[in-house]
C-alpha cells in the first residue's frame, strides 16, 4: 500500500460518530399539521485537510484555529488521523502538487476502511458505522423489521453502503493576506514625499531667513513611520482560502467486492483477504475548486488576536464551502423543515453561514424509500427566503449583536406546493 507523504503532520483525532439526523415533526402555528413520528434523512460525510503554510505569518495561530473549528451539523464527520499537509510560501500551493498528493496517498483507502471500522492490525471489520448511518434514512417499519429478520438488517446495511459514495474530501489552502509589503511601499512613498518637502523647506529657509520652513515635511516623515501600524489597525487580520473538493469513487458493485475480497470479522479469518488489502486501490475524483476572501474586515482592538483569527477563518472557510455547494449539486446539503409559523412561513435552521440570501431559491423534497431500500427524493414544493428574516448564524454573530442573529432559523415564503409540514427536506437550487 502506498505510503503517505512525509509532508503530512499526523495529528490524531478521536473518531466521532455523529448522532442520527432526526427532527420531530411539529407545528409552530395554529391549525398547522402536527405528527407524532420522526423524520430521518441522510447526510453526506466529509474529511477536511488543511494545506498548512508553515513559514507564513500567523502560521501557528492558523493551524491551532483550524483544529479548534466547530463541528459541522450538516455533514457526518469522517475525519482521518492525518488532516494537515505542510508546504511553504505565501501563495497558494500549486494545484498539480495538491492533486498529486490526493491521488497518490492512501486517503481513499483510509476512507473506505473507516466506513467498515477496519482494524489495520487484524483486518477485522464490522458494520457498526454503516448500520448507524443507515438508520438515519430508515423508516420506523424497517427498524422494527431489523429486530425480527435478517433481511431487515440487510436493508439497513444496504442503505448505509449507499452513503459511502457520498463521502467527500475538502483540501483548504489558507493564505494570510500580508499587508506588510504594501504598507511598507506606502510608507516609503510618503517618506520620499516628505524628504522632497523638507528639501524645499531648506531652500526657502536659506532664501528668506525664516527657519520655520525647515519644519516643512517633518510631519509627513513622522506619519510615514507609523503608516503600517495605522493601516493594520483598521484592516485587521485577513485570509484567503482556496478549497479543492474531491469525492470518493464508490459504486454499488463495490459493496460486494469489499465483502468478497477484504471483509473479515473475529469469527472468520482469511490470510489471503488480510494480505489483499495491501493492494487495495480506491480512488478520489476531483469535483472543483472555489476561493473565498475575507470580505468585511474586523477592527483590531475589538477582539483579541485569537478571537479575531477564529472569526475570519471560520467565516471565510464557510464561504468557500457555500460556493462549492452552490456550484456542484452533488455536494449540496438537504435540511429538514423545522417549523411553520402562523403566517404560513416555512422555518429552516440554515442562514448566512450556509449562504442564504435574498436571491436564494430552494426546492422542497420528500424522502421516499424505493423497493430496493435506497432513498429517493421527490420534489413537492419551492421556497424563497423572506427579506429581512434571514438568520445570521455565522460564527460569533449572536455575540456580535448582528441583525437577525437572534432568529431561530430563516423564514421562507412558499412559491409552489401545498400542505408542507415539518420534516420535509429543502435543498438550494442554482439561481
Amino acid at each position: 500500500m502506498k505510503k503517505v507523504s512525509a509532508l503530512i503532520l499526523a495529528l490524531s483525532f478521536a473518531c466521532q460518530l455523529s448522532a442520527q439526523d432526526t427532527i420531530a415533526q411539529q407545528s409552530l402555528g395554529k391549525g398547522k399539521r402536527t405528527a407524532d413520528m420522526n423524520t430521518t434523512y441522510h447526510r453526506s460525510s466529509w474529511h477536511n485537510i488543511l494545506i498548512y503554510h508553515n513559514d507564513q505569518k500567523y502560521a501557528e495561530e492558523i493551524l491551532d484555529t483550524y483544529y479548534r473549528r466547530p463541528t459541522s451539523e450538516k455533514f457526518n464527520d469522517h475525519s482521518l488521523p492525518v488532516d494537515v499537509v505542510a508546504t511553504k510560501g505565501k501563495k497558494y500551493a500549486k494545484f498539480k502538487k495538491i492533486d498529486k498528493f490526493m491521488m497518490d496517498s492512501d486517503i481513499a483507502n483510509e476512507l473506505v476502511a473507516k466506513w467498515f471500522n477496519r482494524n489495520d492490525s487484524t483486518g477485522y471489520c464490522n458494520m457498526e458505522l454503516i448500520y448507524r448511518r443507515g438508520l438515519e434514512g430508515a423508516s420506523t417499519e424497517n427498524m422494527e423489521m431489523s429486530e425480527l429478520t435478517k433481511r431487515g438488517k440487510s436493508i439497513l446495511m444496504d442503505s448505509g453502503t449507499d452513503l459511502i459514495g457520498n463521502t467527500f474530501v475538502l483540501a483548504h489552502d489558507v493564505v494570510y493576506i500580508d499587508k506588510g509589503e504594501r504598507n511598507k511601499k506606502v510608507s516609503e512613498g510618503m517618506k520620499i514625499f516628505g524628504e522632497i518637502l523638507q528639501g524645499v523647506g531648506e531652500v526657502m529657509a536659506s532664501s528668506t531667513g525664516d527657519d520655520s520652513y525647515n519644519e516643512l515635511g517633518k510631519s509627513v516623515n513622522d506619519l510615514s513611520r507609523s503608516t503600517a501600524d495605522i493601516v493594520d489597525d483598521y484592516e485587521g487580520f485577513r485570509v484567503k482560502i482556496q478549497t479543492h473538493l474531491y469525492r470518493l469513487n464508490w459504486q454499488q458493485s463495490d459493496n460486494d467486492f469489499f465483502y468478497e475480497n477484504y471483509y473479515l470479522d473475529e469469527n472468520y479469518y482469511d490470510e489471503a483477504k488480510f494480505q489483499a488489502w495491501n493492494d487495495a486501490n480506491y480512488t478520489l475524483t476531483y469535483i472543483g475548486t472555489q476561493e473565498a476572501i475575507c470580505g468585511q474586515t474586523v477592527m483590531v482592538g475589538r477582539y483579541d488576536l485569537s478571537q479575531l483569527i477564529k472569526i475570519v477563518m471560520y467565516r471565510t472557510m464557510d464561504e468557500s464551502i457555500v460556493k462549492l455547494q452552490r456550484n456542484y449539486e452533488e455536494f449540496r446539503i438537504k435540511e429538514p423543515i423545522y417549523g411553520i409559523d402562523e403566517n404560513g412561513y416555512v422555518i429552516a435552521k440554515i442562514g448566512l453561514k450556509e449562504g442564504v440570501n435574498t436571491n436564494s431559491k430552494y426546492e422542497v423534497l420528500e424522502a421516499v424509500e424505493s423497493s430496493d431500500g435506497t432513498m429517493k427524493y421527490k420534489k413537492v414544493g419551492a421556497l424563497v427566503p423572506v427579506e429581512g428574516m434571514i438568520w445570521d448564524n455565522r460564527y460569533m454573530a449572536l455575540e456580535d449583536g448582528a441583525p437577525n442573529s437572534e432568529l431561530e432559523g430563516t423564514f421562507f415564503k412558499v412559491t409552489n406546493g401545498r400542505d408542507l409540514y415539518p420534516g420535509l427536506l429543502i435543498r438550494e437550487v442554482k439561481f
